[in-house]
């Protein structure tokens, strides 16, 4: 039997809490999982370097599945979407263990972006979807027969782990 990866672990626990709507406990097993991805990405970067790198590499992905668009960047005075995640999410989780009060996750679809974030939960999905398709996690799967509907077509995630290139030309605009 082989042994779980720590991504899939990872993935495992995040995605139940998601679909609880504990968008806090959610991240804190992505991030991880984000992480190490984005270490296997780009393995001599310095951590906040390699995480923005990776939200930049997958910021079609995650765009489309927490909009329905593929949205161009993103920027706020001077602060991008990938600062953003990382400054007012990944570290605020990892050393405080909640987030920044600048990034907020709605459940109404409501988009905002100013002094503070407001973002739709689905950028959270847009997130868990950017790892599992990311090309480096081909191997990977997760226990249980998770799916999920993204922009009217129906996926089995365990489908969609490394299938970023192929997710990109048949899903993105």
């Amino acid at each position: 039997m082989n042994k779980k990866s720590a991504i899939s672990r990872r993935l495992e626990s995040c995605i139940p809490l998601y679909m609880q709507k504990d968008y806090e406990g959610c991240l804190v097993h992505l991030f991880p999982a984000l992480d190490k991805t984005a270490k296997l990405r780009m393995p001599k970067g310095k951590v906040g370097e390699r995480i923005k790198n990776f939200i930049n590499d997958q910021h079609t992905i995650i765009t489309y599945v927490a909009t329905g668009n593929s949205i161009g960047a993103l920027v706020v005075d001077g602060v991008t979407l990938p600062d953003a995640i990382y400054k007012f999410g990944r570290n605020p989780i990892a050393h405080e263990g909640e987030l920044d009060p600048r990034l907020q996750i709605t459940e109404d679809g409501m988009m905002s972006i100013s002094d503070i974030w407001i973002l739709p939960s689905t950028f959270i999905l847009g997130l868990i979807i950017s790892v599992i398709t990311a090309k480096e996690n081909t191997t990977d799967t997760i226990n249980g027969d998770f799916a999920v509907t993204i922009n009217g077509n129906k996926f089995k995630l365990n489908e969609l782990f490394g299938m970023e290139d192929h997710f990109r030309k048949t899903q993105l605009p």
